[in-house]
């Protein structure tokens, strides 16, 4: 007995989603590349990086680095990025903050920067629009 296409095209999909509750069902865990878990003692340093900078106002991220913020001594170490990472556009970068675990941490002061210099312009106004546009 053949059916007619409408109703055998009904059937694909409910034995497709039938299939899809029944294995779907065994999915419950996710792997991320590079992702372990770490255990760290008192007094070692946490690794703090950075990313790009976002707003709820405008599609375009900004480069961290691209706006006036203090960069590290050694300069901007790019980290390696795993598949959602990349898929996401994210640029984790190095960033000169440095905090320790189980440690109380006060205000330090990394760098000053001029945002009104000539050499600065452009990030000043980068910046200020930045600001203006909630990143």
């Amino acid at each position: 007995m053949l059916l007619p296409p409408i109703i055998m095209k009904e059937f694909v999909i409910m034995i497709s989603f039938f299939l899809f509750a029944i294995f779907a069902g065994d999915i419950n865990a996710s792997f991320v590349a590079d992702m372990k878990p770490n255990s760290l003692s008192e007094g070692e340093i946490v690794k703090l990086s950075v990313n790009k900078m976002t707003s709820s106002q405008t599609l375009l991220p900004i480069d961290y680095y691209k706006l006036p913020f203090c960069e590290p001594d050694e300069g901007i170490l790019h980290y390696r990025e795993n598949i959602g990472e990349f898929l996401a556009g994210d640029r984790i970068e190095s960033s000169p903050y440095v905090l320790k675990m189980k440690r109380e941490m006060y205000c330090e002061q990394l760098c000053v920067s001029d945002v009104s210099a000539d050499k600065k312009k452009g990030k000043k106004s980068l910046l200020q629009r930045a600001i203006r546009k909630d990143y």
